[in-house]
């Protein structure tokens, strides 16, 4: 598959995704509120810091960053767990509820606390070897930052679809990824190519809001307040499309590959995994 064909792909998919969304608008809460929570933990640790403005050593500094982005990536996953059940739900023609997913999320809380610690380790490793300034560094940390974001992205479903403990998520997955090798890459860059393409674009127009919209209409503080407001929203937005745009992927790739362990080739991928890859009619056939 070359990258404008995996790109044309990606395209189709986010369409697809979209269009899902519009039939169920509450697939995308979980997503926002993920944002929403995310804003008010990291300005209430900011808070927290500068009125008791410590004086700690270097390892305690580590220790506390380390609890505080668990704490994140606690809520995130939370939050993704929350989407992959209310899109799986969705596509197996259920009703899907914030309720329910939030209940299915904190069924399975203790997998997606242990593969916050792992992600945790992992992004201070990569932030300390990227530290270095070493160019291969830069390049090893983006590979392994890279492979663990795709495998959280692939665990995440197994680990709420199937009620999976992490351990045997990653043997689940790792299953998976053995026997359909082209499942589980298929689509990945596209996906990751038009998230990027749309961000550009949306950051370009938030720094043309920024520039030649804001500052000429407001002074002083009034300038940065407004700013901030506008450009902070705009940025959650952002961060709540791609979050919910991979987690329907991953979610849509995930039950295609378990279907074709189980049925075969002929499995039928879900609808908008379907409509990107051009099976669509085969998928009608089977519907």
């Amino acid at each position: 598959m070359g990258f404008f064909d995996s790109l044309g792909k990606g395209w189709e998919f986010v369409k697809a995704a979209f269009r899902m969304a519009g039939e169920n608008k509450k697939l995308l809460a979980p997503s926002l509120y993920a944002v929403l929570i995310q804003i008010v933990y990291w300005v209430a640790w900011v808070m927290a810091l500068v009125a008791a403005s410590p004086h700690w050593s270097d390892g305690m500094w580590t220790f506390v960053g380390f609890v505080a982005i668990l704490g994140s990536f606690t809520i995130f996953y939370f939050f993704c767990g929350v989407t992959v059940n209310m899109i799986d739900v969705h596509l197996r023609g259920g009703r899907p509820s914030m309720r329910a997913g939030m209940a299915d999320s904190g069924k399975n809380f203790i997998a997606i606390f242990f593969l916050s610690i792992v992600s945790t380790i992992v992004d201070m490793f990569v932030s300390a070897i990227r530290d270095e300034q070493s160019i291969i560094g830069r390049i090893i940390a983006g590979i392994v930052e890279s492979i663990w974001t795709t495998l959280t992205c692939l665990l995440l479903p197994c680990i709420i679809i199937e009620d999976a403990g992490f351990g045997q998520a990653m043997k689940r997955v790792r299953s998976l990824h053995k026997g359909h090798l082209l499942l589980i890459g298929v689509g990945e860059v596209g996906i990751r190519g038009i998230t990027n393409l749309i961000g550009f674009l949306w950051f370009g127009l938030i720094f043309v809001l920024e520039f030649y919209v804001i500052i000429p209409m407001f002074t002083g503080s009034t300038a940065f307040i407004v700013g901030i407001t506008v450009g902070g929203t705009m940025f959650s937005l952002f961060v709540a499309f791609s979050t919910y745009l991979r987690m329907a992927y991953y979610t849509c790739l995930y039950q295609w590959a378990s279907a074709v362990e189980k049925e075969g080739q002929s499995a039928p991928a879900p609808l908008p995994l379907a409509i990107a890859l051009g099976h669509r009619s085969a998928y009608d056939k089977a519907a």
